[in-house]
């Protein structure tokens, strides 16, 4: 029976996080907050992280000022993600901070937090992979998997992702897309 207890807690744990994600897409955008801080989450209050969010973690997430998180954008903070002011993910992004070690013979878990500098952007259904920096003002291209850090002010783009240019400007803009009923 004691060894059986690990695995129910495992699995009332996961409950828990479904219950928190289907309540951030159900919970009006002014209690969300709420739900932020039940989850030790540091999300600045002017940040927006649209509902259809899906974390696989409570706590281990930071998100700075004017930061904008769209839909269907998947935040595996098992191991931490640190995301800086004035960021835009678009939809259906990933980014994920743990994985499998494939030369393991057990396949044990291995994760490194991520970090998102200021004013970086990365763009729909972009995958970005344990251990990656995007440098501040860096872009991430629609569909690139992201297996290595970006420099600052570089774009990146594809399968893996390759170094395509760099950004022509300094951004100094900020997001502004706070709506009430925001999902």
């Amino acid at each position: 029976m004691s060894s059986s207890l690990p695995r129910v807690v495992d699995q009332l744990y996961f409950i828990g996080l479904a219950a928190i994600n289907t309540l951030h897409g159900l919970l009006p955008f002014a209690l969300r907050p709420l739900l932020y801080k039940a989850c030790r989450f540091d999300v600045h209050r002017s940040a927006t992280l649209q509902g259809g969010i899906r974390f696989f973690h409570v706590g281990r997430l930071s998100v700075g000022e004017g930061t904008l998180v769209n839909r269907g954008v998947y935040l595996d903070n098992r191991a931490g993600i640190s995301i800086g002011k004035q960021v835009s993910i678009a939809h259906d992004a990933k980014i994920y901070t743990m994985g499998h070690d494939v030369h393991d013979e057990t396949f044990a878990t291995k994760g490194q937090a991520v970090q998102i500098d200021d004013y970086a952007v990365v763009f729909a259904g972009a995958m970005i992979m344990p251990g990656v920096r995007l440098g501040e003002g860096s872009v991430v291209m629609p569909g690139a998997v992201v297996t290595k850090s970006v420099p600052a002010y570089r774009m990146v783009g594809g399968n893996p992702a390759q170094d395509i240019g760099e950004r022509q400007c300094k951004p100094a803009y900020r997001l502004d897309r706070r709506f009430w009923l925001a999902h």
